[in-house]
């Protein structure tokens, strides 16, 4: 290679470092600083047992350079070959997936540069380091992942030229890595929108230990509150027109109807008639499309404005207008939806005859099975009822009970114990959204009243130099949604009646729309970096196999 660039002419291939130490400390400096490139990415997520290990291996080879100390044997580098095996399978045990692999590769660039005196092993190790920078793409396929991604190639393709061109200075090195890597470059775009992509994972497989979930499948006391504290972005979402007033910004999820007296689950997944089903026309409400950017959380259903109306190709939308995917989202994925405020939705999006039947079906079935969980709670709302009225009315009076008995909106709600609805109602009167959700869908329900639990977001951070909401995992929130006989499902926050600020600000205390002039320079920068980011990640991940297709035809 050196040859045909002008440089000296190559080692001969199996000629061993050893023989020239400084020839040794070149090649060795050069292939521990690709490493240490290629696996800086990973350590945050990689056991700190592994970090040392490779911290320690190669810094035995750096002290050795000093002190002429000898390469391990044959039969140490067995036994830490083994014990590096082993001790990877007692931190993942049988979870195969990307961190087990990464860690896998960690321990094999650790040892490799063990066996380096030879021209034949000096060039497996460059290999495994150009595959470890690959795998920096299971954490992440942010732009400045891939940015450093091209720095690290380079460092490893210097290291490369380091090895078959010995007698070149590190600047003739650097040179022609730099020209090696703007030849491959045009190439590599060429190859990722004409390469065909596959439907799936690059591997065929989806990794079941990517991404976090802001709700699961259940909803017990405590579970949103664990989320306030994680800042972490759940999607970001753009409008075509303008954005939603802050009180309008409910980001629906999860709903629940199914209650055991502790537990929320959602239920079986109805898909939603066609809005002809019966004969009838679309809404004449205008809809609000927007577009989300949603981040990896390993289950099915898909934040989306409330309320849905219409979603992407790939997903289902529900009786109950949840948003279903017909495959679990364990990567970053972008989708567009439409939808109406809730208030406007008429029979046209909601059969009334098949949902009040839904309706009085998980009535009798909270009832049933969580009733006499909480008998205090549900004899509350029996007295409730007794002034009768319409739903709206009995609902009305409920949030009055919240409104005028002290009761306080905290994320340190005490424990609840085997009956947590009449621990909070007639006891603590402390609770989280999820809390008051629960006992207010429960207390609807006893009143006669159909009523169930949804979990989703509420609220969002404006990036005003990008015009799009930065909805946060701390921003999780959960409401109740109640059935009138005459206009379908109605929505009602009891959070907005014990702590009224919630529905207009975000968690932290932050307005959803600022202007301009009200973001400090700190969180400008910021907020100029998250909008570039947004950019690339929307063509990047954006660019799946049915927009490869499109574009190819």
């Amino acid at each position: 290679m050196s040859r045909a660039w002008g440089f000296l002419p190559d080692r001969p291939p199996e000629e061993d470092s050893r023989q020239d130490p400084a020839r040794e400390r070149k090649e060795v400096l050069a292939i521990i600083a690709a490493l240490t490139a290629a696996i800086a990415p990973h350590v945050p997520g990689l056991p700190l047992w592994i970090n040392l290990w490779c911290l320690s291996m190669w810094g035995y080879m750096l002290i050795r350079l000093k002190t002429g100390w000898p390469l391990p044997s044959s039969p140490v580098r067995y036994l830490l070959t083994f014990t590096g095996i082993i001790g990877l399978l007692l931190t993942y045990r049988l979870s195969i997936g990307a961190d087990a692999f990464v860690g896998l590769m960690a321990l094999m660039a650790a040892i490799k540069p063990f066996e380096m005196p030879t021209h034949r092993h000096q060039m497996i190790t460059v290999l495994l380091t150009y595959f470890i920078i690959i795998t920096s793409l299971f954490r992440s396929d942010a732009l400045f992942t891939v940015v450093y991604m091209i720095f690290s190639v380079m460092v490893t393709t210097t290291a490369l030229v380091r090895i078959n061109a010995p007698a070149a200075s590190f600047a003739q090195s650097r040179k022609l890595a730099g020209a090696i890597l703007a030849r491959a470059i045009p190439l590599v775009v060429v190859l990722f929108m004409v390469f065909p992509r596959l439907p799936e994972s690059l591997f065929g497989f989806q990794d079941p230990t990517r991404g976090k979930t802001g709700f699961s499948d259940i909803l017990s006391p405590g579970q949103v509150a664990s989320l306030a504290l994680d800042e972490s972005p759940a999607f970001r979402a753009s409008f075509q027109g303008s954005i939603p007033p802050a009180d309008q910004l409910y980001w629906r999820g999860v709903v629940f109807r199914e209650f055991d007296g502790r537990s929320w689950r959602p239920g079986p997944f109805q898909p939603a008639p066609p809005p002809d089903a019966a004969g009838e026309s679309s809404p004449s409400v205008p809809g609000i499309s927007h577009t989300i950017m949603l981040a990896p959380h390993n289950s099915q259903w898909l934040p989306v404005l409330d309320r849905p109306v219409q979603g992407p190709s790939w997903a289902s939308l529900g009786r109950d207008f949840r948003l279903k995917s017909r495959t679990k989202i364990t990567k970053k994925t972008q989708y567009s939806a439409v939808s109406v405020p809730a208030g406007a939705l008429t029979s046209a999006l909601s059969e009334i005859r098949p949902d009040e039947q839904e309706a009085d079906r998980i009535a009798k079935s909270i009832l049933r099975t969580a009733g006499r969980k909480n008998p205090r709670t549900l004899k509350l709302a029996e007295e409730i009822a007794k002034a009768g009225g319409t739903s709206a009315e009995i609902a009305g009076r409920i949030l009055s009970h919240f409104r005028n008995n002290g009761f306080v909106y905290t994320l340190e709600a005490p424990l609840t114990g085997s009956r947590p609805l009449d621990t909070l109602m007639f006891e603590t009167k402390k609770g989280y959204c999820e809390h008051y959700a629960a006992a207010f869908a429960f207390m609807l329900n006893g009143a006669g009243v159909p009523a169930r639990v949804v979990g989703g977001y509420l609220g969002g951070e404006l990036n005003p130099l990008g015009d799009y909401l930065i909805v946060r995992q701390s921003y999780a929130h959960a409401w109740v949604e109640f059935f009138d006989r005459d206009r379908g499902w109605i929505r009602a926050d009891p959070t907005g009646v014990v702590s009224p600020g919630r529905l207009f600000t975000n968690p932290d205390g932050t307005s959803p729309v600022r202007g301009r002039d009200d973001v400090p320079l700190l969180s400008r920068i910021r907020f100029a970096l998250d909008a570039v980011n947004l950019q690339w990640e929307s063509w990047f991940t954006g660019y799946s196999h049915l927009e490869q297709q499109a574009w190819l035809k």
